[in-house]
C-alpha cells in the first residue's frame, strides 16, 4: 500500500501516524481511533475522511444520527499531539473542573 500523506497545520504528515478523535460541542472527547490499522488484514482498516471515521466510530445509522443529533465532530489529528497534548484528558476544561 502506497503510504497516503495528509496536511495538518500546514505540515504533510503520514496518515499512518495520525488519530481520528470525535468531541461534544464543549469539547469533550467521546471516542478515539488510529487512522490505519493493519490495512493488509481482513479486519484493518484505513480511515482516510472524516466521513470514514465517522462510519467507523458509529457503526449504525441510530449511532450516526445520534452522534449527528449531539453535534459531535470528528477532527484528525497526529498521534504525537494526541500523546502530548491529550492522552487520559477528555474531558474539556468545564468539565474537567466539575469533576475535580
Amino acid at each position: 500500500m502506497a503510504e497516503l500523506k495528509v496536511e495538518i497545520d500546514g505540515k504533510l504528515v503520514p496518515l499512518n501516524e495520525c488519530g481520528w478523535i470525535e468531541r461534544r460541542p464543549c469539547g469533550c472527547i467521546v471516542a478515539a481511533v488510529v487512522a490505519v490499522d493493519a490495512p493488509e488484514r481482513e479486519d484493518g482498516w484505513v480511515l482516510a475522511t472524516a466521513g470514514q471515521a465517522h462510519r467507523h466510530l458509529n457503526p449504525t445509522k441510530r449511532d450516526r444520527d445520534r452522534a449527528t443529533k449531539a453535534g459531535l465532530r470528528t477532527e484528525l489529528i497526529t498521534m504525537t499531539h494526541y500523546r502530548k497534548n491529550i492522552g487520559a484528558n477528555w474531558e474539556c476544561d468545564q468539565h474537567q473542573k466539575a469533576t475535580a
